[in-house]
């Protein structure tokens, strides 16, 4: 019976668990060791010490966090700056940390309809961008043209009548340009296309081009200008912008200096981390559903965690053997909640499986259902997946009724048994088919109804999108 039982007071039927049959399963029943469950939770904490060594904790509390403060811009001017993070209310690292960290994202996982719409958006504007220069020397800085000042800045757009190196019209960039750069050089077959948006990061400056001889050379005013703002991601879903480094720093962008325009750098790439998408720009990270397993919002959900795995799971293991637990708490598993619920439904199986042995079955049921339904409204908090918990509640079902040892009652009972072992992986196997491809082929991007099942709105910023929210932009340069 193990913990669980002793607290739920559940008692076996003498007359059943007399039974010659029944004793004799039982006791040929091993008592394994449950190193899974150690190390599993070792792990976990050793991974939330680590993030929160690395990256620190995040704002704390139920609503959005303003930041403000006055930052240099690429206008070569403070101005002051507010933007909103969404507080993290399990005591943690920030959203785009535990990201970085591995955490299920769906936008590193698959392409994400509305994110690649905002990123072609951006690189559809910045090819009519070209380099403002300022008049007075002070620097230059890539930016539309409605951006440019006209009074303290020049716009130096490449036109049919005043085209740049090989009759471009697309440019000009600042500190960046095919006729300058040796690596790669833009020599046929490689040359670079007329649109700015699709060229290489330039490795190497020509050695013939010198700012110090070229002081005064119109044609190549956008190179031998100071370049005082270059690409920085910030957020969670791929915003790029051109800016300076002190900006960058401020609202916890990443800032690549090694670049000239946005459509260099791989913003959504910086967010996911991990390994590097094996197509540019094609999110492909689905290994994400088991890296989850090993991360937490906090030091708060962290402390459930233990506590459910030290009391249950440890108790399962000591049932089921290392390899049974493990194959359903990572099976069940998208994120360690899910893992949890598997586990619950775990604890329901076993029920299900004892029944005739049971004194007061209907009983144990009800309060594991319970249990159950609790974790649910708990669920519906912020930072947590109630999906995770409702599909990793369905597959540790199947997987428990699969994997874990039964006692027979009779000829009848155990054929029973037998095939319902095979129904349940049947079902888990079509049920994992079936998300996949609802995942990546027929995915639901805008649901409203289906995001009250993942949290209740109590406040105004309650469920916020983890993404950070500006208040105020850079002035005209």
């Amino acid at each position: 019976m193990g913990l669980v039982g002793r607290l739920f007071g559940r008692s076996f039927r003498k007359s059943v668990a007399q039974d010659t049959n029944v004793r004799e399963q039982l006791d040929d029943m091993e008592d394994y060791r449950p190193m899974f469950t150690y190390w599993v939770t070792t792990v976990q904490i050793l991974v939330l010490f680590i993030s929160i060594v690395c990256y620190g904790f995040g704002p704390f509390g139920i609503d959005m966090q303003t930041r403000s403060g006055q930052v240099l811009v690429t206008s070569l001017s403070l101005q002051q700056v507010d933007y909103m993070e969404p507080a993290n209310f399990w005591f943690g690292p920030r959203a785009n940390d535990l990201i970085h960290l591995g955490a299920k994202f769906a936008p590193c996982m698959r392409v994400d309809t509305k994110i690649k719409k905002e990123i072609d958006k951006i690189q559809a504007k910045e090819r009519e961008t070209a380099c403002c220069i300022r008049n007075d020397d002070s620097g230059c800085v890539q930016s539309s043209q409605a951006d440019c000042s006209k009074t303290i800045s020049t716009w130096k757009k490449w036109t049919m009548g005043d085209a740049g190196p090989g009759g471009r019209i697309s440019g000009s960039v600042c500190g960046l340009d095919p006729k300058f750069c040796d690596a790669p050089a833009s020599v046929h077959p490689y040359e670079w296309p007329d649109d700015i948006t699709k060229w290489p990061i330039c490795r190497k400056t020509n050695t013939q081009f010198s700012i110090q001889n070229r002081p005064k050379d119109k044609l190549a005013e956008h190179m031998v200008c100071e370049v005082i703002g270059h690409p920085c991601c910030i957020g969670i879903h791929g915003q790029c912008k051109i800016t300076t480094k002190e900006y960058c720093d401020f609202v916890r962008g990443t800032f690549h200096e090694e670049a000239s325009l946005c459509s260099q750098v791989s913003c959504l790439n910086d967010v996911c981390g991990m390994i590097p998408f094996y197509f540019p720009n094609v999110p492909d990270q689905f290994y994400r559903l088991w890296t989850s397993l090993f991360l937490h919002a906090g030091i708060l959900q962290l402390m459930i965690t233990v506590l459910i795995q030290y009391f249950l799971m440890r108790d399962l293991e000591k049932l089921t053997g290392s390899v049974r637990i493990g194959i359903i708490y990572i099976g069940s598993g998208v994120g360690p909640a899910g893992s949890q619920f598997g586990l619950l439904a775990c604890l329901i199986v076993e029920v299900l499986n004892a029944w005739p042995m049971l004194k007061h079955p209907n009983q144990a049921l009800c309060k594991l259902l319970s249990i159950t339904l609790v974790l649910f409204f708990l669920g519906l908090l912020p930072w947590v997946d109630n999906y995770a918990h409702l599909f990793g509640f369905i597959f540790g079902f199947l997987l428990s009724y699969a994997f874990l040892p039964f006692i027979s009652f009779g000829h009848y009972d155990r054929h029973k048994k037998i095939f319902l072992i095979w129904v349940c992986l049947a079902s888990a196997w079509i049920l994992f088919i079936c998300l996949v491809l609802l995942f990546y082929i027929i995915p639901v991007y805008d649901c409203k109804i289906c995001s009250y099942f993942n949290c209740l709105p109590l406040t105004r910023d309650f469920c916020a999108s983890q993404n950070i929210n500006f208040k105020r932009e850079e002035p005209i340069v």
